[in-house]
């Protein structure tokens, strides 16, 4: 017997499902003693759907991207106005949203953003109870339109694009980022694209801290997500791309892409337009990097590569997702979770698609009880 996602050709044995769920079951007590330490963002999001038509009891929404770039290419000369519902008002932004993530599997995390200055924003108090708040600015704001097929994404950073090293050293304290940093089996450094001082923040880094806990006897894990990174120049991806490679020298570089992001770092690797298989960009973008491992998603796939193994598996897709906003960075939690627990990399973007999969079904993060009955209720193909 199979399990089959709806939304590719491709197939799951469900043996491989039993033995996922079984494995979280029987190890995932152990994340209790994880650490993690993450930044550096932090928003407030407004989740928006926008009304295409209304009627007496009857309202149509726009239901992909496209339905709407269409209606708007329409009204090419002339002045419109549109009607929106906000359906929801949450914390944002990947690291809040990814660290919740990673709490909700029981793992303590060291939130380092802008969370509201000098108290946090009360929205931040929905975080989960192990998570850790250190802030050094307010938070930036973000709408997000959501369709059935993607998201748009407009933001206001706000101090988010003025405060650098110097200056969360100055707030936090140099003492605390270190030890809490040497203390951490997974950093991650989540939206280097949004914040304008990402790269100074990365270079403090490894100016200032990491030479000072170089005699780790195991690599930490190190996460990088670079977010949509579009309006970047050529320049400033490959300084990012550089400076993830130096972190190679202190850590176990992990790399994660969403479909977006790969043909933006293909394109800025090989100066060309990326391939349309998503599996042999990937393979490409691996071949130019130092790291240990790529990670790579869609709504449909997810794949990995290292320097011995590439894998790719389905997606648990649902046509009708009750968010979206987010599921990249529950998917990233989901991976990293999967490396904590030393689980083999096809196992890790599996537990990375059922995170992600339980999230856009249900509008939350979720704990792993809740991970372990997704997987064992999968539906089978016939």
């Amino acid at each position: 017997m199979k399990k089959k996602s709806v939304a590719t050709g491709y197939t799951i044995p469900a043996v491989k499902i039993v033995h996922l769920a079984s494995a979280i079951q029987n190890n995932g007590h152990h994340l209790a003693r994880k650490k993690v330490t993450a930044g550096f963002d932090g928003f407030i999001d407004a989740i928006i759907k926008i009304i295409k038509k209304k009627q007496p009891k009857k309202i149509s929404l726009f239901t992909t991207i496209k339905e709407f770039g269409n209606y708007i290419i329409e009204k090419e000369g002339t002045s419109f106005s549109l009607e929106v519902e906000e359906h929801n008002k949450k914390l944002g932004g990947n690291m809040p949203i990814m660290a919740n993530a990673l709490g909700q599997m029981g793992i303590s995390v060291n939130c380092i953003g802008a969370l509201g200055y000098p108290h946090p924003h009360p929205i931040f108090k929905n975080l989960s109870q192990n998570c850790t708040l250190f802030s050094f600015a307010d938070p930036g704001t973000a709408t997000a339109y959501e369709f059935k097929d993607g998201k748009i994404m407009l933001a206001q950073m706000g101090e988010l694009n003025t405060t650098g090293w110097e200056k969360i050293k100055e707030l936090i304290g140099t003492d605390t980022l270190t030890r809490h940093y040497k203390e951490s089996d997974l950093v991650c450094f989540l939206n280097w694209s949004e914040i304008d001082a990402s790269t100074d923040i990365w270079k403090g880094l490894l100016k200032d801290v990491l030479p000072t806990y170089s005699d780790r006897s195991e690599k930490q894990i190190a996460f990088f997500d670079l977010s949509d990174c579009s309006k970047r120049s050529r320049e400033s991806i490959a300084e990012a791309l550089e400076l993830i490679q130096e972190f190679g020298k202190y850590m176990k570089v992990v790399l994660g892409l969403n479909k977006n992001e790969a043909r933006i770092i293909y394109q800025s690797l090989y100066n060309k337009k990326s391939k349309k298989d998503l599996f042999a960009t990937g393979k490409k973008i691996f071949e130019k990097l130092t790291i240990e491992i790529l990670v790579l998603h869609s709504a449909g796939e997810a794949m990995a590569f290292t320097n011995n193994e590439q894998v790719k598996v389905d997606s648990f897709f649902t046509s009708e997702p009750k968010m979206s906003t987010g599921a990249g960075d529950n998917f990233n939690a989901g991976f990293c979770t999967g490396q904590l627990l030393e689980l083999d990399l096809e196992s890790s973007v599996m537990l990375a698609n059922a995170v992600s999969g339980c999230y856009i079904r249900k509008g939350i993060s979720p704990p792993l009880p809740d991970i372990i009955h997704f997987l064992k209720n999968l539906p089978a193909s016939n």
